[in-house]
C-alpha cells in the first residue's frame, strides 16, 4: 500500500521528531536546496524526494509555508523536511 501523498509504502517513515529550528540553506543554480546547516553541522543533499505548500489563512496576513523533503548526508544518510516561511528556512522534520 502506497501513501499517495509521498508515494512511499506506508510504514516506511515510522518515526520521525519535530525540529522546528532555523537553518541556513544553500541553494543550487536552479534554487533548489544543495546543502544546510543545522547546529554548525554541514548536510548535503543527495536527493529531493518532493516538495509541497501548506495552505495559510493568507487573507490573514500569514505567509505560506513551502516544504522540501530531502535525502541528506553529514555522517550517515537520513530524511529531513526543510520549510520555507518568508525568506527564513527551517528544519521541521528528522526521519529515523
Amino acid at each position: 500500500m502506497f501513501c499517495y501523498s509521498y508515494g512511499y509504502p506506508l510504514g516506511a517513515f515510522t518515526m520521525s521528531k519535530l525540529i522546528g529550528e532555523p537553518i541556513k540553506v544553500h541553494l543550487d543554480k536552479d534554487s533548489i536546496p544543495a546543502a544546510f546547516i543545522w547546529r554548525k553541522r554541514l548536510y548535503r543533499v543527495a536527493e529531493v524526494i518532493g516538495w509541497w505548500r501548506e495552505p495559510s489563512d493568507w487573507w490573514r496576513g500569514k505567509a505560506v509555508r513551502f516544504f522540501v523533503r530531502v535525502n541528506a548526508q553529514n555522517t550517515s544518510i537520513g530524511t529531513y523536511e526543510l520549510y520555507r516561511l518568508g525568506e527564513a528556512w527551517f528544519l521541521h522534520r528528522a526521519f529515523d
